[in-house]
């Protein structure tokens, strides 16, 4: 029944349906790409191509630029056949965990009224149509695969089948539109032109009384991240200029090809283990949450990492909320002692590399210093009826302040319970490895710059201590005083000025603006599978 031509369309009714986020709940393409390669290949694979996925998600870049780029990566060289091969076992085995019940109840609502049924998508038509054949839909259309020879160019053949290109090939395919009574099904703004020709348009709906999921109050986060990019851009232009572009760019080609997804490898590995303290600090609140949804929330919270103080990150506790009804208040004060054991962990590492280097009795008072306050704040801590009695209650007293006084009084509760000496000294050691391997990083990124003279402390120091100094900036993401403070403990230490700007570039790549990258990968990811969060 499949590809029939425009004359043998019997029905004047026809049921137009999109794919990805329509007949599916999620994207297709990707789990497509991950079925016909390797582990290492898939990820790797997303890890080259991430900032052109980066770009699209932004809408720096068409749709179809990093769907071709992609593309490119993943299938140029193969031949037809192997092509084929793999996506009928993807339609086969792994569509159908994939399906909307309700669009696919909706589907064979029309095929027993007799409407003939057409598939018009922006994925890829090897795989839409085995699975088509399968369901018994009239015409499959989607984006086709460039060959020559039988081997796959990687390059997108025609136009992707997306936005008004919709409506062009549905067209080609049966002619006046005006001839038919049209229902039109989709869930992006890439279908608004179909949905625009439909008789009966649905809109993330499948029938009359079920209406589309708002989307009110959604965090307004894409604004803060393209502002938070310009500047450091602009910042980063300024920096290499200063330094010398020319030398830069020497600099930066000193690097092996290997280094840079290695060091990723090991900032992800950083992230693994906070996710670790943030999933102990739940569960030792009483809140089971099944850690794979959990470590999504934790890492779409990354989104916002480039806020002041990282106070965006508290988005995870919204999340938290909505998806698995965990109180607010409890889990931030597990942000609250993320942060305190981030703090105390960068001093602790800060202090062993001033020991290193400092024989002064001078250095070793500051370190008591600090030491010191950070002991006395954790004892006070463990002292809630003092906190309330000298604190909260006088607060309390004015009324203005009652909710607030409320929900420290909460936050007091839960962070005392964190703070406890055993919890207190695994989330501690937990980050100092986590805030550490960022250190390692930054020193190996020195030594394959040719920068003997910095140590592993030296290296540690500088990260940890121009980290501190970003966060007491409280400019989002520390931009601007961390890169200022990096650059001149490097040169104070004996790098040059282009060694300086080059390493605090790529440190900065690894951690903030990867992490960055990371959160907006998974925020989307839960923006697409559960829009409801956001109602």
């Amino acid at each position: 029944m499949m590809n029939k031509s425009p004359e043998k369309v019997k029905s004047s009714t026809i049921a137009v349906f999109d794919f990805d986020n329509t007949l599916t709940q999620q994207d297709s393409l990707i789990p497509f790409l991950k079925s016909i390669s390797s582990q290492p290949s898939f990820w790797w694979g997303i890890g080259i191509k991430s900032p052109l996925i980066i770009g699209y998600l932004l809408k720096i870049i068409p749709n179809w630029q990093a769907k071709e780029a992609v593309l490119s990566y993943f299938l140029s060289g193969k031949t037809v056949h192997q092509l084929d091969q793999s996506a009928q076992n993807f339609a086969i085995e792994t569509i159908p965990t994939l399906l909307h019940p309700k669009a696919v109840d909706r589907l064979k609502w029309h095929q027993n009224q007799g409407h003939y049924t057409v598939l018009l998508s922006a994925s890829p038509e090897v795989y839409l149509t085995p699975w088509g054949k399968t369901m018994g839909i009239d015409r499959v259309i989607g984006t086709r695969l460039e060959n020559k020879s039988g081997i796959l160019t990687g390059h997108i053949e025609g136009k992707n089948c997306y936005g008004q290109e919709k409506v062009t090939r549905l067209r080609q395919e049966l002619g006046d539109l005006d001839r038919y009574c049209i229902y039109g099904y989709g869930a992006s703004k890439g279908d608004r032109e179909l949905l625009s020709v439909a008789a009966r348009a649905y809109y993330r709906k499948f029938d009359d009384t079920t209406e589309a999921e708002p989307q009110k109050n959604q965090p307004n986060w894409e604004k803060g991240l393209i502002l938070s990019a310009i500047a450091a851009a602009v910042l980063y232009l300024g920096a290499v200029i200063w330094s010398g572009a020319e030398k830069f760019w020497t600099a930066l080609n000193l690097l092996p090809p290997w280094l840079l997804p290695v060091m990723l490898a090991v900032v992800f590995f950083s992230y693994c283990l906070r996710f670790t303290r943030w999933h102990w600090y739940l569960n030792h609140m009483g809140y089971s949450v099944p850690w794979q949804s959990n470590l999504q929330i934790f890492l779409a919270s990354f989104a916002l990492t480039a806020s002041p103080g990282k106070a965006g990150e508290s988005i995870k506790s919204l999340l938290l909320k909505r998806r698995h009804d965990v109180p607010m208040s409890p889990t931030l004060a597990g942000l609250f002692c993320e942060r305190f054991t981030d703090a105390l962990s960068v001093v602790l590492l800060a202090c062993l590399g001033l020991v290193s280097i400092m024989q002064e009795i001078q250095g070793y008072w500051a370190i008591l210093i600090l030491a010191g306050f950070q002991i006395s704040f954790i004892l006070l801590l463990q002292q809630p009826k003092l906190l309330r009695k000298y604190l909260l209650k006088p607060l309390s007293r004015i009324s203005k302040l009652q909710k607030i006084t409320n929900k420290l009084d909460s936050l007091i509760n839960s962070a005392s319970v964190l703070l406890k000496p055993k919890l207190l000294l695994g989330s501690t050691f937990i980050a100092l490895i986590a805030w550490g391997l960022e250190g390692v990083a930054l020193y190996y990124i020195f030594q394959y710059l040719g920068v003997e003279s910095i140590t592993l402390y030296q290296a540690v120091l500088i990260h940890t201590a121009s980290g501190l100094i970003g966060a007491l900036s409280m400019l989002p993401g520390g931009i601007g005083g961390m890169e200022a403070a990096s650059i001149s403990l490097s040169i104070f230490y004996g790098a040059t000025q282009t060694q300086a700007v080059a390493a605090t570039f790529l440190i900065r790549l690894l951690t903030l603006w990867f992490a960055i990258a990371v959160g907006i990968i998974a925020m989307v990811s839960i923006r697409t599978k559960a829009s409801q969060l956001y109602r």
